[in-house]
């Protein structure tokens, strides 16, 4: 993958630094603004859920895809969700096609970890026959266009695609999976419903929402995940140290902006509704 830290000039890093100190972003928002947001879900009908999320100039699409198998020994009355992230080369000219590079990593774990920490997917409900069979899920996230801060795009989407589910369900007869026609949705799948939240630190000051040249600019980040009144998952990346005092104020702010942001949003109508 190409050196990202090369791509953006001194001259641009100063002038970014230099915006930040004095509260003041290249792109116009405050510190602790978020880019435009635009969601779409169900938009693949192959996919048994689906969401298309622009944050600025950022893009992803994520599809979730099922299959049936064996649970797991320790676990046997329990499916599996599981998340995949894809950077293709037309997102940007810093992917490079190949296996799955840190970023592409960091993408999936971090969105996972927020997901599953939380107890969103309800595992439970994902078993069709204990120690015999269980849904396995697919959160699949291609990154189509790369304008910063690809987790909280991310994260948004793929709940939204498990809010968004419709799976075939099936019951167990005669030693094998039959269909009934109806289907598992997100109302029965998802209990919470954790967003995740990134910000940038160059120096001493902390934002939120990097866009892509802060991004390439930043000497960190740091994403929390949180749900109505917990934190799920804190990620750290980059050189930038956060002190205590700060990572309080973040968790903080975290679990007010995610309040509001599910009022806002109105995660529910994303459920499936089916015609």
């Amino acid at each position: 993958m190409m050196n990202i830290k090369r791509v953006i000039s001194t001259i641009e890093r100063n002038y970014i630094k230099n915006n930040l100190k004095k509260e003041e972003r290249i792109d116009g928002r405050g510190l602790w603004d978020y880019r435009e947001l635009s969601i779409k879900s169900d938009i693949i009908k192959s996919a048994e859920g689906s969401a298309d999320v622009i944050l600025g100039n950022t893009r992803i699409i994520i599809g979730l895809k099922y299959d049936v198998g064996r649970p797991f020994p320790d676990l046997p009355n329990e499916g599996v969700c599981t998340v995949m992230a894809e950077l293709l080369p037309l997102a940007s000219p810093l992917f490079e096609r190949g296996p799955p590079n840190e970023q592409s990593i960091e993408l999936a774990r971090v969105v996972d970890r927020g997901i599953r920490h939380a107890d969103c997917v309800q595992t439970k409900k994902l078993c069709i026959k204990e120690k015999e069979a269980v849904y396995i899920l697919f959160l699949d996230l291609y990154v189509i266009n790369y304008g910063g801060n690809l987790i909280d795009a991310g994260g948004l989407g793929a709940l939204i695609s498990l809010i968004s589910a419709h799976i075939p369900e099936g019951e167990w007869k005669n030693d094998a999976v039959e269909w009934t026609g109806s289907y598992l949705t997100g109302k029965e799948i998802v209990k919470e419903l954790p967003i995740v939240f990134t910000y940038g630190k160059i120096d001493d000051i902390i934002f939120l929402d990097p866009n892509l040249p802060e991004e390439l600019v930043c000497d960190g980040k740091i994403s929390i995940s949180v749900t109505e009144s917990k934190i799920t998952s804190i990620q750290k990346s980059g050189s930038a140290t956060f002190t205590i005092d700060e990572i309080k104020m973040l968790i903080k702010k975290s679990l007010e902006m995610g309040k509001k942001k599910r009022k806002e949003l109105n995660l529910l109508k994303y459920l499936y509704k089916s015609d």
